[in-house]
């Protein structure tokens, strides 16, 4: 079945905005530290920041990383059976998943929106979260290499 194969053109298709989402939820998690750390010392910048990072994270990051997780599923679903659901790594991707997205709804999003009323006290908050984020990607990442068990 042309639909139903990892070298079809709709899993190709599906692999691309995958990975395009990937890219554009993950952003932050690069960009972020880069500019508190610019922007540290000067209240009114921090605060101009996280209020656009925290709309951001809302219109664009966080729907972002639904898609990953959509868009993923969508990729076992047409492999044809070169990955299944229940492969250890695609199980363990999943939960990954699904913590990132609670870190980012629970921790994260929440200290930027206290970043951005002017409350210092919400960046180790922020740090935090973004250090957890960080990591997971990287195991996520191993995993969608590695393709371990």
């Amino acid at each position: 079945m042309l639909i139903g194969r990892i070298d079809s053109g709709v899993y190709q298709l599906l692999l691309i905005l995958h990975i395009l989402a990937v890219i554009v939820a993950f952003a932050p998690a690069v960009i972020h530290p880069l500019m508190g750390n610019r922007l540290r010392g000067d209240g009114a910048a921090v605060r101009s920041f996280s209020v656009a990072a925290s709309a951001a994270t809302r219109t664009v990051y966080l729907p972002a990383l639904v898609l990953v997780g959509v868009l993923g599923f969508g990729l076992v679903a047409v492999s044809d059976g070169a990955y299944e659901f229940s492969d250890p790594w695609v199980g363990a991707a999943i939960l990954l998943w699904l913590i990132i997205a609670a870190v980012v709804g629970a921790v994260i999003l929440p200290a930027e929106r206290l970043l951005a009323t002017g409350d210092a006290g919400a960046e180790p908050k922020l740090r935090a979260g973004g250090g957890i984020v960080s990591l997971l990607l990287l195991v996520v990442l191993f995993l969608m290499v590695v393709k371990p068990g």
